[in-house]
């Protein structure tokens, strides 16, 4: 029984070392990162089983497996104790998920600029004496999926930490929505500071967060609007072109299935329609960017690679980068993972001084 586990524990292990593997297995190699420690701990256990067995080919094999894993981990530890974080080992091994334990939001809706009904949700913290800074949270999807419940984990978590979170909506493609997705966010943002009277929101401490696709549209909006004083991107592209370029030259899977959530976007290839491509890409607009951004992301992301982030990182006047290590896109699966402890602690940091003086 334990050689079965040795071998499934062996494919997650390459899996997980694998560069850019097919996106099939994105989910697979995301996970097996996320969960290097109690992945380490099982085949240490299984390798001892083995040992006691006689079975010494099982037993190195996943020893192995166990040491490729700890190296992994202890990359992911090093990282966020360098940075000053103190990552909880029982998290990692216990807290798999975050939005089981989300609070429970106050529902609202808003109606955007043409007349769309857009559902919210927004949550409090438990003191709300005085007026405070808020964060309104996009979410991701692939700009064709999701919808404003997918960052509850997110908005509670802020909510504890003494910010109002509000979770937003907006249209989804198909058909092409570049020209309304940043909008209604855009929208939110108005919807927010029209009513931070009633929310105990401080309409001068006002923070976007969006992740992935979200992390796109929190950018560009951010650069549309000049009410958020700060904005966090979760793994969100910058550049457009840039991403469409180098999912093109992934050699294993079709191109097709890579890129068809950035045409269904934009209604079309780069060849086809150059200037949404251009204009859709926040760092077309790197200029009018709010002075502090924060991009938290996966050093070996396989969806928004590392390469197409870092040129608008050199445009915002307090840029903060945090490439984590050994984290790839959505690396947040599993709440407790070290790298989903680490950014955390980057946002919050990033949050505390962005606020701070307002």
């Amino acid at each position: 029984m334990y050689q079965t586990g040795v071998v499934l524990i062996a494919v997650l292990a390459a899996v997980s070392l694998l560069p850019s593997p097919a996106p099939a297995l994105w989910v697979v190699r995301a996970l097996a990162l996320s969960l290097a420690p109690p992945l380490a701990l099982l085949a240490i256990a299984l390798a001892v089983v083995a040992a006691f067995d006689g079975d010494l080919v099982f037993a190195i094999a996943a020893a192995v497996v166990a040491g490729a894993q700890v190296c992994v981990a202890g990359a992911q530890w090093g990282q966020a104790r360098m940075m000053g974080a103190r990552p909880s080992l029982v998290a990692a091994f216990l807290d798999l998920t975050g939005f089981l334990r989300a609070r429970a939001p106050e529902t609202r809706e808003l109606v955007s600029r043409d007349g769309a009904r857009l559902p919210l949700g927004v949550w409090h913290p438990a003191d709300r004496t005085d007026a405070g800074p808020a964060v309104v949270l996009v979410h991701g999807g692939g700009w064709a999926g999701g919808n404003w419940r997918q960052l509850r984990a997110y908005a509670s978590w802020l909510a504890d930490n003494r910010y109002r979170a509000v979770c937003i909506s907006y249209r989804l493609a198909p058909p092409a929505r570049w020209d309304v997705a940043p909008f209604d966010v855009v929208d939110a943002l108005h919807w927010v500071e029209e009513h931070a009277f009633e929310l105990g929101i401080d309409p001068q401490r006002i923070a976007l967060f969006g992740s992935s696709a979200g992390g796109h549209l929190a950018l560009l909006a951010a650069s549309l609007d000049e009410r958020p004083c700060a904005v966090v991107s979760l793994y969100g592209p910058t550049d457009l072109l840039s991403l469409y370029d180098v999912l093109r030259r992934k050699p294993i899977t079709p191109v097709d299935r890579e890129v068809s959530p950035l045409v269904d976007f934009l209604g079309g290839a780069p060849e086809d329609v150059a200037s949404r491509w251009e204009w859709s890409s926040p760092i077309a607009h790197i200029e009018s960017a709010p002075a502090r951004v924060c991009v938290v992301t996966g050093a070996q992301d396989q969806w928004v690679p590392l390469e197409t982030i870092t040129p608008y990182m050199v445009a915002p006047e307090l840029p903060t980068l945090v490439a984590l290590k050994r984290a790839d896109h959505c690396f947040d699966l599993v709440w407790g993972s070290i790298p989903a402890q680490t950014a955390r602690f980057a946002i919050l940091e990033f949050l505390r001084q962005a606020f701070a003086g307002r």
